[in-house]
């Protein structure tokens, strides 16, 4: 969950949830510049909304009349979780019958980092995930601030058995027992649809105590009864290994540290692919991508191949010969499976021992089961080095997405490949004073392969060529967090990304989705949230890390490293975090699900 550049970092040592957390110091607050905002929220430049200023001056109380403190700040007031002091109500923003608000949680804790799949022989059945902070803070509050509960798992579930306009079950993964050591599920949640209509469900899985005693990548699969009796599929809290619903394993992991013999090594960011061609000999076989950090900084792309009955099999890394080389710095190892069983896998090499760029992003490929990957090659190289929204103070990165067509059209095989980067303003210097909105601008960049990925297209930036809004040029927003997917039976390719591209001020954000019918050669555009997202319409978002000078809230990552979409008969299920509705009073962060055309 942490963004793997930081490894090189000079480092404090924070503590979040029982975890050491790194954060960055040697850096003094922003500086206070232009804002159109009255006191407090004038360290914000962008126009808040009246229910985010309302959140920052504490003239409403989230919490209503089920406030059992009468209004009394609860944690105390220096708390990032601390109560507002007087009475007042809001409510949630109306949304088209398109779009749910994709759980069933009604604690005002934050949801973020969204992840989404469909099953291609039932397209009724969905299921999604998300990074489920109620285990940061549950355990320490009443019922009234968690009233549906909580689990000891990180990485939560939704269902919907009506193709995604209702919600089944929403709940967690379970955790693991390994070697008598006990590992929670520590979200990066990423879930696939399988064969039989089961589906993967991969994820972190960390010892409470800290990743210093114990840590690795977790594999769930689920069973019949997901659909069958979903109300059923509970990780109890007295219970957190058991859920009737999914089976775990650990894929690959450390156990058994201490404090005198502590892990140094770490496992971050799995993604997952499935082979879904009934000739091969793989056939519904999970393939996890994930990156491996060494004790001294380096990273390494590890890669695993899951049974249905979770034996897994090392491909990359342990004992393996490691795809991603002699790189120092991969990061985001993704991989895809094509419609013949091959495999591709891509990471990308973040800098050097001494600068964070170049960001060089490559790509290698194997026959079916990932046991030869043959030479790499380069995608492309960027030295737009990506942290943080513009007008904000969250954290974002240049985060690399592959995407294989797997139809029957003249397109199938193509790969396709998509970052965000940096096109304008600053590059992030953390040898300097904090600069929340060091990127003035940023874009995403789309290549594609039609051969194999021997070769690739020089990258275009597809985003810059979106509509506006209200004079605003797409190529001077925060474009960020892309994600692409090419839909099985059409073949059309679909980019979905969070962007500030309809609001003046560079700060409100929407989801955009660009498709193309011709395998990226043109593109249309389709506007997804037709409000814009309010980021600080969450309180916990505005209580940011300022003492480190770097910024980030309280309750990371925020919203998240990535969002997610799924297409299928031209239909395009888009899974992002969105600030829509008020739990206990309180415009949270929450995970939502949009149903659309293609573009």
């Amino acid at each position: 969950m942490r963004v793997p550049r930081f490894v090189r970092l000079a480092l404090a040592v924070g503590t979040v949830g029982g975890l050491t957390v790194p954060l960055l110091v040697g850096s003094s607050a922003p500086a206070a510049g232009v804002s159109y905002n009255p006191a407090p929220a004038n360290h914000f430049h962008a126009p808040l909304s009246s229910v985010a200023i309302s959140a920052l001056s504490q003239t409403f109380n989230p919490h209503g009349a089920d406030n059992p403190n009468g209004g009394a700040a609860n944690p105390s007031s220096n708390s990032p979780l601390a109560r507002p002091t007087s009475a007042g109500a809001v409510s949630s923003i109306p949304l088209p019958p398109n779009i749910i608000r994709f759980n069933t949680d009604q604690s005002y804790m934050p949801q973020s980092e969204t992840t989404i799949a469909v099953d291609p022989n039932n397209a009724s059945h969905v299921v999604g995930g998300v990074n489920d902070s109620r285990v940061f803070f549950c355990p320490f509050l009443s019922t009234a601030d968690c009233p549906s509960g909580y689990t000891e798992s990180l990485s939560g579930f939704t269902t919907s058995s009506d193709g995604g306009h209702s919600v089944a079950v929403s709940d967690d993964i379970p955790s693991l027992t390994v070697n008598s050591e006990y590992l929670r599920s520590w979200g990066d949640p990423n879930v696939r649809a399988t064969i039989g209509g089961n589906f993967f469900y991969t994820s972190l899985a960390i010892d409470p105590r800290g990743t210093a005693f114990g840590n690795g990548v977790e594999i769930a699969i689920s069973n019949s009864q997901l659909w069958t009796d979903p109300s059923s599929c509970v990780t109890p809290l007295g219970s957190p290994t058991s859920n009737p619903c999914w089976t775990a394993a650990l894929v690959f992991g450390n156990t058994g540290g201490s404090a005198s013999a502590p892990i140094l090594t770490f496992e971050d960011k799995p993604m997952l692919s499935v082979d879904m061609d009934p000739s091969s000999p793989y056939y519904g076989d999970a393939y996890i991508g994930w990156d491996h950090f060494n004790a001294d900084g380096t990273s390494s792309s590890y890669l695993a191949r899951c049974d249905q009955s979770l034996h897994c099999t090392m491909l990359s890394g342990d004992t393996a010969p490691v795809v991603s080389g002699s790189d120092p710095f991969p990061a985001f190892t993704t991989p895809v499976v094509d419609a013949n069983g091959n495999v591709y896998v891509t990471w990308c090499n973040y800098g050097t021992t001494t600068a964070l760029i170049p960001i060089v992003c490559k790509e290698a490929s194997s026959g079916p089961g990932g046991t030869s990957f043959g030479s790499t090659s380069t995608i492309l190289s960027t030295n737009g080095g990506l942290d943080g929204y513009a007008m904000e103070q969250f954290r974002t990165t240049n985060i690399p997405v592959l995407a294989v067509d797997t139809s029957n059209k003249k397109t199938a095989g193509n790969l396709y490949f998509t970052i965000d980067v940096c096109t304008a303003g600053n590059y992030f210097d953390f040898t300097g004073a904090g600069i929340p909105g060091d990127c003035g601008a940023s874009g995403v960049l789309f290549s594609r392969s039609t051969d194999g990925g021997a070769t690739w297209s020089t990258p275009v930036n597809v985003s810059a060529n979106a509509p506006g809004s209200s004079g605003v040029n797409p190529a001077d927003a925060t474009t960020a967090q892309p994600w692409v997917t090419v839909d099985p039976k059409t073949g059309e390719v679909n980019l979905v990304y969070y962007t500030t591209q309809f609001d003046a001020f560079d700060h409100r954000i929407d989801v955009e989705a660009a498709g193309s019918p011709n395998g990226g050669k043109s593109w249309s555009f389709d506007r997804i949230t037709r409000t814009s997202i309010e980021p600080d319409s969450d309180p916990a978002y505005y209580n940011f890390l300022a003492a480190s000078g770097f910024g980030g809230s309280f309750i990371v990552p925020q919203f998240g490293d990535y969002l997610q979409a799924a297409a299928m008969n031209g239909k395009l299920w888009t899974s992002f975090c969105a600030t829509y509705t008020a739990e206990l009073g309180t415009f949270q962060t929450d995970p939502y699900l949009a149903i659309t055309n293609e573009p």
